[in-house]
């Protein structure tokens, strides 16, 4: 008896551990259906206008693409917002430059077998809604999108929509709104292109458990997205200092006077940090995709860089990146450069970052990507091209190269063009007091030479403001940390309608460098003003500024060709 009951304790222990054993090793779900493509990147904002124009041309430089290349970059993002770039109601007609700048990541990403995606981009900032006739303007762009690259090659796709949100306050009448109306607007791609795959994705920003919702379109050449930030208060640090994992020592105070969000989100986010709680999402995405037979896509992921620990959010893309591999999810990281971005960025324009040295290389690491052999590489700024080539064109059918706009600015199109065969130019149809326009470049440089030479700032004006005042500055660059040394100290002179016509037609300023006068400064980080104290210098210029002065803008106004000679 003694024996049998060894026996069966011992076949119990065994039985528990196996069982035991096999809960720990459970299967992970894989997506069955995959493709040419895995990992890839996206690129941000540089074809978004967030109400700011901010779209630089040289962000669209061949040698970016050969980077994500030799970075093993499978499929890259470019994130489009058509409708901010067309003639808007009711025909929507996109303007001709901007499929100009398309047309050439086409090419290169052929030429380099790298896929990319074409996404229609819209507005998600500050809680903008969905417009609710979306519909309508959707069936007027994506026709022209699928005319111009219906015959172009396997390496593009059509992604439909980015993060749409009604936000009427019924969340399921939302998801069955934005699910009628996607089929309709793949049903107009299909008229036109029917081998080209598409990228479907669900309300509620592109949420995860939104893509459980989302209508068999009986299209067996679509592929899955949803995005996924979570825990959303560790990657967007809307809490600053958040840590990742939760350790509730590391845990920064919840705010005075919260907003409802910040203090559900604190309160849970114990809960939503688990590895289970993050795993779970994906795991019902991948076994929804198997039952569709489809491709599952997760085309946003990421940590926001301000705030965050750096060891903790690379931790982060290594966690999240695994738990994608295994899974068969292709993924992709919002961005390349900007705060998203797999750079160090600590310049004051992110989008400065160089590649190579400036990579972030344990995050590149983290996202199965390639580190560059190459340490350092030569970057001749547009002060140095302009010092070999004597042409200090600043903006002229465009940004010129190695000249970038900055965050906030006023509300204008920087590529605004009257006909086909004629140039752009900077547009502004309204700008409150003070709304600035700026072009960064780069770092400070010395402006001596140009102004002792004699030389003049010139560009062209068109308005029919009556009582324009426009402001031109030049600057310093603003270093943080630095006291008043590293206060972006600047000169001003002032064009107004007392001495150029304000007729509605083109007219030339010339100011010559010598008569700007010392203006004091003006700090971004403190949002304060400083009188003149004799510190500005013509040797550390970091950028010019248009500012519209105290009457702001009523009539609209332009700007061109805008260079030193």
């Amino acid at each position: 008896m003694k024996k049998l009951c060894t026996l069966i304790f011992a076949v119990l222990f065994l039985f528990s551990t196996a069982f035991v054993f096999a809960a720990k090793t459970k299967e992970v779900p894989k997506v069955q259906k995959t493709m040419s493509f895995s990992k890839g990147i996206n690129l941000g904002e540089w074809l978004c206008d967030y109400g700011n124009g901010n779209v630089n041309s040289s962000y669209f430089e061949r040698q970016v693409f050969d980077d994500m290349k030799a970075l093993g970059i499978e499929i890259v993002r470019l994130n489009i917002m058509f409708e901010e770039f067309s003639s808007g109601k009711p025909d929507y007609i996109v303007e001709d430059w901007l499929w100009e700048k398309i047309d050439n990541a086409v090419e290169w990403c052929t030429e380099l077998k790298m896929y990319m995606i074409i996404t229609f981009m819209n507005n998600t900032y500050g809680g903008v809604k969905t417009k609710p006739d979306v519909e309508k303007m959707l069936l007027k762009i994506w026709p022209q999108i699928t005319a111009r690259y219906k015959d172009s090659s396997e390496y593009i796709l059509y992604e439909i929509y980015n993060e749409p949100h009604f936000m009427s306050g019924n969340l399921a009448g939302d998801v069955s709104k934005w699910n009628k109306i996607q089929g309709n607007v793949l049903k107009k791609i299909r008229e036109t292109d029917k081998k080209r795959t598409v990228i479907v994705g669900a309300e509620n920003w592109n949420g995860i458990e939104e893509v459980l919702k989302l209508p068999d379109y009986k299209d067996d050449n679509i592929i899955l997205n949803f995005h996924d930030y979570s825990p959303f208060l560790f990657t967007h640090q809307w809490i600053q200092h958040t840590p990742f994992p939760y350790v509730k020592e590391k845990m920064p105070p919840l705010p005075e006077n919260p907003t409802d969000s910040e203090k559900w989100y604190y309160e849970n986010y114990p809960e939503m940090s688990k590895e289970a709680n993050l795993v779970k999402p994906l795991d019902d995405a991948v076994k929804f995709a198997n039952k569709r037979g489809l491709a599952l896509m997760c085309n946003e992921y990421g940590v926001i860089m301000n705030q965050a620990d750096k060891t903790e959010r690379t931790d982060w893309y290594n966690l999240k990146t695994k738990w994608m591999d295994e899974r068969n999810i292709i993924r992709l990281n919002h961005e390349y450069k900007g705060y998203w971005a797999i750079f160090n960025n600590t310049k004051l324009n992110p989008v400065e970052a160089r590649f190579p040295e400036d990579l972030n290389i344990e995050v590149v690491k983290a996202l199965g990507f390639n580190v560059p052999q190459e340490k350092t590489r030569k970057h001749y700024s547009w002060f140095e091209n302009a010092k070999k080539t004597n042409d200090y064109t600043i903006y002229r059918n465009g940004f010129a190269k190695g000249v970038y706009a900055s965050d906030g600015w006023a509300d204008c199109r920087i590529n605004k063009k009257d006909a086909a065969d004629e140039g752009t130019y900077i547009y502004l149809p309204k700008a409150d007091a003070w709304a600035t326009i700026k072009f960064l470049f780069g770092e400070n440089y010395d402006f001596s030479d140009l102004v002792n030479s004699g030389k003049s700032l010139e560009f062209e004006v068109r308005t029919t403001q009556k009582d324009l005042k426009l402001y031109a500055y030049f600057a310093a660059q603003e270093i943080a940390g630095t006291a008043k040394e590293g206060l972006p100290w600047d000169c001003v002179n002032v064009v107004s309608s007392k001495n150029i016509p304000v007729d509605g037609e083109w007219h030339k300023v010339s100011i010559p460098l010598k008569n700007f006068r010392d203006n004091g400064a003006w700090s971004d980080i403190e949002q304060k003003s400083y009188p003149p104290e004799g510190k500005f210098s013509w040797k550390k210029i970091y950028c010019l500024k248009f500012a519209m002065g105290e009457n702001g803008l009523k009539d609209d106004l332009s700007i061109r060709n805008i260079a030193i000679r």
